[in-house]
C-alpha cells in the first residue's frame, strides 16, 4: 500500500498540477466557456422560457388535452398582438394591424415601411410578445408533425419511430437544454481526454529513462512492480476525472436546467433515441462514458509509455489515436451514443471492444514485464 502511495504521488506533483491548471485554463476558454456563459444564447431566451413554463405546467409529458390548452395560450398571445399592432398607427397605415396579416406578409419583397415596423418590432424596441409567438409556432408545428417519419431510413430506424409513436413519445419539448448540455459534454470530454492523457503517460517512461527498472527486474517484486504503477495510474485517472468533472458540472449548474432533468430524452424536439432515459439519466449515462474514456486511453498511455524510448516519440505515437477518435469517434460514442440516428450496437460494440482490447494490453504488459531480460 505505501508503494501504491508512493506512486501516486509521483503522478501529482506540483509540475502536473500546474499542467493540470493550465490546459483546462485554455480547453475552457476555448472550448466551453461560450456554453456557459452565452445559455440562453440571443433569441433562444424565448425557448427557454417557454420551455419552463410547459414542464411546470404540463410535466414531464404532454398529452392531447394540454396541446389543447398550450395552444389556447398562443392564440391569447396572438389577440395580445393583434391589439398591439392596431395600437401602432404605422402598422395601421400599412394594412398590418393583427398578427394574421403580419405573419402571413410578403417580408421578402417588403416596402421600407413593412421593413422599418418588422426591424422596430423584432430589433430595437425588442417586443418579447412577437419572439415568444414564433417559438410557440415552431412547436406547435412539431407537434402537428409527431407522427411523421423520414423516407430515408433504415429498417430498424423506421421501426424505432414507430415504437414511439406507438407509445406516444413525441418530441414535442424545446431541444435547447439538450441540445446544450450534448455541446457542453463533448467539449469537456476533450478537456477530460488531454488532462489525463498528459498527466498519466510519462509515469513510465520517467523510470525507463532513468535507467531505474533494470534494477526493478532483478527481483521478483519489482518485476510486480509494473501492476502497482498500473494501479496507481487508474487511481490518478479516477482523481482527475472526478476533480474535473466536479468543476465543470458546477459551472453547468449556472446554466439552470434541472427543470429539465425529469424530462425523457425522446420528448425533446430531434432527440429520438434507441433507448428513453431521462435527461438526468442522461447525464450520468456520459459521466460513465467520460470515465470509461479515460480510462480506455490511460491504458492505451501507459502501454506506450512502457516501450517507446523518449517523450517525443510517446505524444507522437498517441496523437493519431487522439485525433481520430476525436473526429470518429467522440461524438458518436458521447452525446449521441443512443441516438437513433446512429446504428443500435455502434457504442456498445465500440465500447465493449475497446475494453476488451484494454484487458489484452494490461495482461499483456504484466506478461511481458515478468519475462524482461535485464540487458533488454
Amino acid at each position: 500500500m505505501r508503494i501504491l502511495w508512493n506512486e501516486v504521488k509521483k503522478i501529482f506533483t506540483w509540475k502536473t498540477m500546474l499542467l493540470l491548471l493550465f490546459i483546462n485554463s485554455i480547453l475552457y476558454f476555448l472550448l466551453i466557456e461560450f456554453y456557459i456563459e452565452y445559455f440562453p444564447n440571443g433569441s433562444e431566451v424565448y425557448s427557454y422560457n417557454i420551455g419552463v413554463e410547459m414542464v411546470e405546467k404540463y410535466g414531464a409529458t404532454m398529452d392531447e388535452n394540454e396541446f389543447i390548452d398550450f395552444k389556447k395560450t398562443y392564440e391569447d398571445k396572438a389577440e395580445e398582438a393583434n391589439r398591439y399592432l392596431q395600437s401602432r398607427e404605422d402598422a395601421v397605415g400599412i394594412g398590418l394591424d393583427t398578427y394574421e396579416k403580419f405573419q402571413a406578409y410578403d417580408w421578402q419583397n417588403s416596402s421600407q415601411k413593412s421593413s422599418d415596423l418588422q426591424g422596430d418590432i423584432f430589433f430595437e424596441s425588442e417586443i418579447d410578445l412577437f419572439w415568444e409567438l414564433q417559438e410557440f409556432e415552431r412547436l406547435i408545428t412539431f407537434y402537428n408533425y409527431r407522427k411523421s417519419i423520414p423516407d430515408v431510413l433504415t429498417d430498424n430506424q423506421r421501426a424505432r419511430l414507430n415504437e414511439l409513436i406507438a407509445k406516444e413519445k413525441f418530441g414535442v419539448y424545446t431541444e435547447i437544454a439538450m441540445s446544450n448540455f450534448k455541446h457542453f459534454i463533448a467539449n469537456v470530454g476533450v478537456a477530460i481526454l488531454f488532462s489525463v492523457v498528459l498527466v498519466i503517460s510519462p509515469m513510465i517512461l520517467k523510470d525507463r529513462s532513468r535507467g531505474i527498472l533494470p534494477l526493478h527486474y532483478t527481483s521478483k517484486k519489482g518485476r510486480n512492480l509494473l501492476k502497482t504503477k498500473l494501479l496507481a495510474g487508474y487511481i490518478a485517472t479516477f482523481l482527475v476525472i472526478t476533480g474535473l468533472l466536479a468543476v465543470y458540472f458546477s459551472l453547468y449548474s449556472l446554466n439552470n436546467t434541472s427543470m429539465f432533468f425529469k424530462v425523457h430524452v425522446n420528448t425533446f424536439i430531434a432527440n429520438e433515441s434507441w433507448y428513453d432515459p431521462t435527461f438526468f439519466q442522461f447525464i450520468m449515462l456520459c459521466v460513465a462514458a467520460i470515465y470509461l474514456i479515460g480510462f480506455i486511453f490511460v491504458t492505451l498511455s501507459m502501454s506506450f509509455s512502457n516501450v517507446v524510448p523518449n517523450l517525443v516519440s510517446l505524444i507522437g505515437i498517441q496523437i493519431p489515436f487522439i485525433v481520430g477518435f476525436l473526429i470518429f469517434g467522440l461524438n458518436r460514442l458521447l452525446p449521441y451514443m443512443i441516438s437513433v440516428w446512429n446504428p443500435k450496437w455502434l457504442a456498445p460494440v465500440s465500447y465493449g471492444s475497446m475494453i476488451i482490447i484494454s484487458f489484452i494490453i494490461v495482461y499483456y504488459l504484466v506478461k511481458r514485464e515478468k519475462k524482461m531480460d535485464v540487458l533488454m
